[in-house]
Order: structure tokens, then C-alpha cells, then sequence
């Protein structure tokens, strides 16, 4: 009896700690409507397609969290990377990856699905853009891209 009660006792604090150890994660309830615009044209046969945009809030705002998933389909560059950025004027962050998300993907020749979660922290337009990484241009690296809607502003 005293080790049924030893067991169950370690099995609820465990149970008790993993549920603390989580993040608590904001709820996505909201599903998006976006229409992409191209902001730097692709070619032969490139493309990135947004599958869906979820956040918790019903329009993209600063404070909100959003997930975009879709694919990407490049077949030009070797050594290449998605992103997805906002144009905000230079300044702090202006959007930060949830844990366990990344801003950047690598794309190799193919296609690449990505998912990425984000918090917008300051107003501007979000973009998802495929950046050439052998193109050494300070001034812009970008191969093709699409933005996501229209600009954010404050709430």
C-alpha cells in the first residue's frame, strides 16, 4: 500500500512540474486572411506559398502572436535562406521568434516547408523573403519575396 501511495505521489509531482515548465504559449484562435503582394519577383519557376496565418488576434498588430506556415520552392540558388522580417525603421527588434521558432530557414534546392511563430513588436510590413546568401550587397541580399498584407500599425 505505502508504495502505491510513493508512486502516486512522484507520478503527481512530476505532473505538477512538467505543467509549470511549460511556456505558456498564447492561444491562436484567430485564422488570417492575407493577401500576398510580390516584393521582389521570382524566377523560373520559384515561389513561396503561404498555407495558412493563425495569431491572437483577428488582423495583424504590435503585441500580437502569429503563425505563418507554408512552402517554399527554390531551384536557383546554392546557399540560401528564408525569412520572414518586417520593414520597420531601423530601431530595437521589431519582431522576436516564439521559443522554439526561428525567423530563418535554410532553403536548399527543392521545396522547404516552414512554420514559424513570432511576436510583432513594432509596426511596419511583414515579408517572408528568400535571401541570397551568396550575394555579398550590403544594401540588399534579396533574391525574391512576398509581403504578407497591409502595414501594421500601433494598437
Amino acid at each position: 500500500m505505502k508504495t502505491d501511495t510513493v508512486i502516486t505521489s512522484v507520478l503527481i509531482a512530476l505532473v505538477v512540474s512538467i505543467a509549470q515548465a511549460a511556456p505558456d504559449s498564447p492561444r491562436l484562435q484567430h485564422t488570417l486572411t492575407v493577401t500576398p503582394e510580390i516584393k521582389k519577383a521570382f524566377h523560373s519557376g520559384d515561389a513561396i506559398k503561404i498555407r495558412s496565418v493563425t495569431g491572437t488576434a483577428p488582423k495583424f498588430q504590435t503585441g500580437g502572436t502569429y503563425r505563418v506556415v507554408g512552402t517554399c520552392r527554390q531551384q536557383t540558388l546554392k546557399n540560401a535562406t528564408l525569412y520572414l522580417g518586417n520593414t520597420a525603421e531601423a530601431g530595437s527588434d521589431a519582431i522576436a521568434a516564439s521559443a522554439g521558432s526561428s525567423l530563418y530557414k535554410p532553403v536548399p534546392n527543392g521545396t522547404t516547408k516552414f512554420d514559424i511563430t513570432f511576436t510583432l513588436l513594432r509596426p511596419g510590413l511583414l515579408h517572408v523573403t528568400i535571401y541570397d546568401l551568396d550575394n555579398h550587397d550590403k544594401n540588399d541580399n534579396a533574391y525574391a519575396g512576398i509581403y504578407l498584407g497591409d502595414v501594421v500599425f500601433r494598437r
